[in-house]
């Protein structure tokens, strides 16, 4: 009986967020500590294909609307790989909260793909994988910038605009990222849609502020290249005032905002689409995150995580 596997990972973006998707540079780091496992296993020929997880159990063909982008991608890998209509079942497991910013369906969609070559013994490259992740992520998000997916099958952290080529990059700088998941599911395919509604109505004005999230997005890069965590934390706090312009903040993300800051943090900021998701706080050491992280738990966080941004310092090949 064939068995296949597939691994993957989320990822936070740092800077950059809807800009990105208007040719503004975007950083992203990969987050290697929640991962994402796809395992599939032939079935008898007479049953049909199943998928098991903790958004959907059932058959194949039943997938709801909501994993829209899964069941296009299951059925483009299938349509292609599987020339003997071998039957199967797909397991998904994953760490990573839904609809949160943290790139859950680009890490199950990069190791869906995976899974699937794996079992049908194919050769997959890296411009393969990714091809089938956006065609995913498009379904799934709409108008998709690409980092996502990008970030999810790098190990390190990436640069990325639609202007230049992708910069996979590393950096010595000290400090904790904490991310906090609201408990809210953010709405990226909505939020992205209406920044263009907005920018369609009046391009000048918010225009001006994708300009302006660009530009945060070269200071981060030269505040992480320096080690100036006190700059960074101020870049972050400039970028999620932006953010708020663009109609994006909840006062659910706003409270945690708030919480962090007070409890210390250098600068938080909302991460991803925005309304509802995850936000991210900057930390000067362990025990300051530790101390934001109780303060965003105090406060309603549902889930949170401590990322140390050292290991980004050495160099990890791409998968």
């Amino acid at each position: 009986m064939l068995k296949g596997i597939g691994k993957s990972h989320g990822k936070t973006i740092i800077m950059g967020e809807h800009a990105v998707v208007y040719g503004y540079p975007a950083i992203a780091i990969p987050l290697v500590s929640i991962p994402v496992i796809v395992r599939i296993k032939q079935i008898d020929a007479q049953k049909e294909s199943t998928l098991s997880s903790k958004y959907y159990v059932g058959k194949l063909d039943q997938l709801p609307n909501s994993l829209s982008g899964v069941k296009f991608l299951i059925n483009l890998l299938d349509e292609q790989l599987n020339k003997d209509n071998i039957k199967y079942s797909i397991s998904i497991e994953s760490s990573l909260p839904i609809e949160r910013g943290l790139g859950s369906s680009a890490a199950i969609g990069t190791a869906i793909t995976r899974a699937f070559f794996n079992f049908f013994d194919d050769t997959l490259d890296h411009d393969t994988l990714l091809g089938y992740v956006n065609k995913s992520e498009t379904v799934t998000h709409g108008k998709a910038s690409g980092l996502d997916a990008l970030t999810v099958i790098s190990n390190t952290p990436v640069q990325f605009s639609r202007k230049d080529p992708v910069d996979h990059f590393t950096f010595k700088t000290d400090g904790f990222l904490v991310i906090a998941d609201s408990g809210v599911k953010g709405k990226t395919k909505e939020t992205v849609s209406d920044v263009k509604k907005m920018y369609d109505k009046n391009p000048q004005a918010i225009g001006k502020i994708l300009k302006q999230l660009g530009q945060c997005t070269k200071k981060t890069s030269l505040s992480l290249s320096g080690n100036r965590l006190k700059d960074l934390g101020q870049t972050f706090t400039e970028a999620n005032g932006l953010l708020s312009q663009l109609n994006l903040a909840i006062p659910k993300t706003d409270k945690l905002i708030n919480s962090a800051n007070n409890a210390g943090a250098l600068g938080s900021k909302i991460t991803g689409g925005g309304r509802g998701g995850c936000i991210i706080s900057l930390a000067r050491n362990l025990t300051s995150a530790e101390m934001i992280q109780k303060a965003l738990i105090k406060s309603g966080a549902e889930q949170t995580w401590l990322q140390p941004l050292s290991i980004y310092a050495e160099e990890s090949d791409v998968d």
